[in-house]
């Protein structure tokens, strides 16, 4: 079987180097700044906070999501291309919105503080791959800097499955864990399939979301995801996950 190499030298389940500060935004209740390789995201969270509406029963969320670097503007052809860019950044960054509500709205107390509203400020400085598990590591450590009440802590992780051969799809496929831009984008580790798992630290295997997507048909190693495929991803998101909770320890963030 051939195997697969990375650009960046990694092994197929190793993440990328990981990196948190928190508090830094002294104008925030709390805030976070992670990264994952060279995919970096900030969340400031404001509130909860009396809202300027007295008629809401529970505690409303609000999620701002922005790009740091802007695309210049090019003519001729790379502006089409440049276009073409932004809207496809906008729908991810409209899909990342509603995917960071839902997680927000799940582990957060909201009960608690009727007619307030909670706003989280996501600024992605650099989108490197794994935008979605980043993202979703940084809210949660800016929630807990800011001291917001959870049901339970979080951790996400992004995965590849990947084709072992590049003559066919014949033989066991293979796990990528943290892919690049590069590696989701393109088929140069042979992927046919992405996911990203947000579990929960309850001491159990816990999958509070997830995010699943097959690479287009237009792509020279598409396949069919199966469920033994997702098992598989999901066992080994398990495991780094438990990585990840370590890591937030080390960096004193108070998960339990």
């Amino acid at each position: 079987m051939a195997t697969i190499s990375r650009r960046d030298g990694r092994t197929a389940r190793e993440m990328r180097g990981k990196e948190l500060r928190t508090s830094d935004l002294s104008q925030f209740d709390g805030s976070a700044w992670y990264s994952q390789g060279l995919t970096a995201v900030t969340v400031a969270i404001n509130g909860p906070t009396a809202a300027r509406q007295e008629n809401y029963r529970r505690c409303t969320t609000c999620i701002h999501v922005n790009r740091a670097a802007r695309i210049p503007q090019e003519g001729g052809t790379g502006r089409l291309i440049m276009m073409e860019r932004r809207e496809r950044e906008r729908c991810e960054d409209g899909e990342l919105k509603q995917f960071l509500a839902s997680l927000v709205e799940a582990i957060v107390c909201l009960d608690r503080f009727p007619r307030c509203v909670l706003e989280a400020h996501v600024t992605v400085l650099m989108d490197d791959g794994a935008l979605f598990a980043v993202a979703s590591n940084a809210i949660m450590c800016a929630l807990l800097d800011a001291g917001v009440p959870c049901r339970s802590t979080i951790a996400a992780v992004s995965l590849l499955m990947c084709n072992p051969e590049a003559s066919g799809n014949e033989g066991e496929p293979e796990i990528f864990l943290d892919p690049t831009a590069v590696e989701e984008s393109t088929d140069e580790v042979r992927s046919y399939a992405s996911a990203t798992f947000v579990l929960t630290n309850t001491g159990g295997e816990a999958v509070l979301a997830s995010r699943v997507q097959a690479r287009p048909r237009s792509s020279a190693y598409s396949r069919p995801i199966t469920p033994k495929d997702l098992s598989r991803m999901f066992a080994l998101a398990a495991k780094a996950a438990e990585t990840l909770f370590v890591f937030f320890r080390n960096c004193s963030m108070a998960l339990e």
